[in-house]
This record gives structure tokens, C-alpha cells and sequence, in this order.
């Protein structure tokens, strides 16, 4: 079983990872708009940001526990 801390990262990356593909869609309505896709760039790279850093955190946890398990 997960705990809370590892299974609400999982969770959130999950949600951030099925977002980003909607970014592409985003952009193309906004064509027109310089601005909104400024701010459509803007979250996406914070988004991948974000991810990365939940990513590399979840590994740290995962290799903990394995190495864990390794010296029970």
C-alpha cells in the first residue's frame, strides 16, 4: 500500500500528464491571439516543470522502498 505522500504525487501527476496534451488544442484556438498564446506557453512549460519535479521525487521515494525491501 502507498503512502498518502506518494500516492497524492502519484495523483497529481497523473492529472498534470493527461493535461498537457490539450496545450497543443489550446494554442491552435488561439491563433488569433498573441496574448492567450503566450499564456497557453506559459502553462504548459509550467506544467512540464511541474511534472518533472513530481517525477524526480516519486523515484526517490520508489528507490527508497526498494531499497528498503532489499535489506528486510
Amino acid at each position: 500500500m502507498l503512502k498518502n505522500e506518494v500516492y497524492n504525487l502519484m495523483e497529481t501527476g497523473t492529472v498534470l500528464s493527461k493535461g498537457l496534451h490539450r496545450y497543443g488544442t489550446f494554442l491552435r484556438d488561439a491563433q488569433d491571439c498573441p496574448n492567450c498564446q503566450q499564456i497557453w506557453n506559459y502553462m504548459r512549460q509550467t506544467d512540464e516543470e511541474q511534472l518533472k519535479r513530481i517525477l524526480n521525487h516519486l523515484k526517490q521515494h520508489f528507490d527508497k522502498e526498494v531499497e528498503l525491501r532489499l535489506t528486510a
